[in-house]
């Protein structure tokens, strides 16, 4: 059995043929959104290309699903499982691409885990996975008797709960913006934008042409820009702060896995102390938190396989 396995952002789209039962992927082709209409025009052009026929497919996308239709989060896409399988003829269904993530945690080695915290896991305790890309995305793993299995949810839209008087600043700035504020509005790659935003401001610096989240974290590896550093710092210290709040609350002693495009792009960042800060600073449960693992992926693959695994289950 060939199945076909999509991983669908905000910004861009991979596609993967495989084979189940085996770890590797074949056929990779990683596509940005913009040149395209829909999904479909972009699974057309995959399989044009003369790559076998798949028997299923399975889609990771970037927002809420029921299985047979999605709209995404932060794209104006509306994809249709049941349109798809009708035009291409391999049954497909969709799941939320953080799904796909918890899926794929099964198929990484040691090798493609930045570990921040040892921890002492626990066999079958829960597992929590979460990342900043285009948007933040949230998953739950459960394990039982057929492994782990993810159960999605959409925790990047909860409030951002601020802790210090410097983050209280920057709530207040964003709220002039959007109101109410979800967590997704500081971690993410429009996230950092606006944090970077408002530490120029409060530094009493004039604004400048808008500096893409790429630009910013590459400022602040490089030492280059002390506004991208405040920034950068902020945006660890509440990652880790929001990783933490989340690990509670799944009691996740199987670990804590960052993904997204982001973490795996800032190591040296998340390993300066202040992402452990935030994410052990939990009061009387502080000695608690210290014994959850904490991992970065470093698989770009990693929702990719993950799909691939869940086609094969359908």
């Amino acid at each position: 059995m060939i199945v076909l396995a999509g991983d669908i952002g905000g910004t861009n789209t991979r596609l993967a043929l495989a084979e189940p039962g085996k770890p590797a992927l074949a056929h990779v082709r990683y596509f940005e959104n913009t040149r395209a209409a829909s999904l479909e025009s972009l699974v057309a052009e995959y399989l044009a290309e003369g790559h076998a026929v798949p028997d299923r497919a399975c889609f990771a996308v970037a927002g809420p699903t029921d299985g047979r239709r999605a709209q995404l989060t932060n794209l104006a896409w509306q994809i249709d499982a049941d349109a798809l399988t009708k035009r291409f003829g391999c049954r497909s269904h969709l799941i939320n691409d953080f799904a796909a993530v918890g899926y794929g945690i099964e198929a990484l080695g040691t090798e493609t885990l930045h570990t921040l915290q040892a921890g002492s896991p626990q066999t079958g305790a829960p597992r929590l996975a979460l990342g900043a890309g285009t948007g933040l995305g949230v998953v739950q793993c459960l394990h039982g008797p057929d492994g782990y299995r993810p159960l999605p949810s959409e925790g990047g839209h909860i409030a951002f709960a601020p802790v210090d008087e410097q983050q209280t600043a920057l709530l207040r700035s964003l709220q002039t913006e959007f109101g109410r504020t979800s967590v997704e509005r500081v971690l993410s790659g429009p996230g950092i934008v606006s944090v970077y935003k408002h530490c120029r401001q409060a530094m009493g610096k004039p604004q400048i042409q808008a500096r893409s989240a790429a630009d910013i974290t590459s400022a602040a590896l490089a030492g280059s820009d002390a506004t991208a550093v405040w920034a950068m710092q902020l945006f660890c210290a509440i990652l880790g702060q929001t990783a933490g709040d989340l690990a509670l609350v799944a009691r996740a002693e199987g670990g804590v896995y960052l993904a997204g495009g982001i973490a795996a792009k800032i190591l040296p960042l998340l390993d300066d102390g202040r992402f452990l800060a935030g994410f052990r600073a939990k009061g009387r449960f502080s000695t608690w938190m210290a014994d959850v693992p904490v991992h970065v992926i470093l698989d770009p693959d990693v929702g990719l396989k993950g799909a691939a695994i869940a086609a094969a289950l359908d």
